[in-house]
């Protein structure tokens, strides 16, 4: 979270990637799930005085994150209502994209082997904590126990990784946007990516 996925994104459109934000996908798959969602979620968020639809009947993003990033077991609940349409969006978006390269953006993709099957690199993107810390606030404007709890579902993230055999390059996205490309060629160059 508030690494520098997006910019690294960004700059490999900028070399002809077809990159997808898994935000985005799971945004959508979240909306197609809405009321399974808040079939399952609406007893554990009343019972801690939380409301989890808007009233336009929508589903409260924030107000579900305050109910699940605090236990896995619940972000293990909501992930398996989501992923698989999740995947058949990331499906559509590779098929769409078939002459691309394609960038997975994706903070935690390793929990859905099948899509990692589709990866033949790993480009890790990483930045200070307190960094982190302060993008997170000002872009997302959540309270900072918020923020801390979602870090803390994250932070064997590369070990995650690493689990999965695939080919990882770590880049630090701590200066610079001309610096994260400079780290991003040379990971470009140690993954053999063209």
């Amino acid at each position: 979270m508030a690494a520098g996925k997006n910019a690294a994104a960004a700059l490999l459109e900028k070399k002809g990637f077809a990159c997808v934000d898994f935000d985005s996908l799971v945004h959508t798959a979240i909306t197609d799930c809405t009321p399974r969602i808040l079939e399952t979620f609406t007893p554990i968020a009343a019972a801690q005085r939380i409301t989890l639809q808007n009233p336009d009947g929508t589903l409260n993003r924030r107000a579900l994150g305050a109910v699940i990033f605090k236990d896995e077991a619940l972000v293990a609940r909501q992930e398996s209502i989501v992923y698989p349409k999740v995947i058949e969006l990331a499906y559509a978006f590779m098929e769409s994209h078939k002459a691309q390269n394609i960038g997975f953006n994706a903070t935690v993709l390793f929990k859905i082997p099948e899509l990692m099957k589709k990866c033949s690199a790993i480009i890790f993107v990483t930045s200070p904590l307190i960094k982190r810390l302060l993008r997170a606030k000002k872009r997302d404007a959540l309270p900072l126990k918020n923020i801390l709890a979602r870090f803390n579902t994250q932070k064997t993230l590369l070990e995650d990784y690493k689990k999965t055999g695939i080919p990882i390059s770590k880049v630090n996205n701590s200066s610079t946007l001309k610096n994260l490309e400079k780290q991003l060629e040379k990971a470009f160059f140690l993954l053999k990516i063209s």
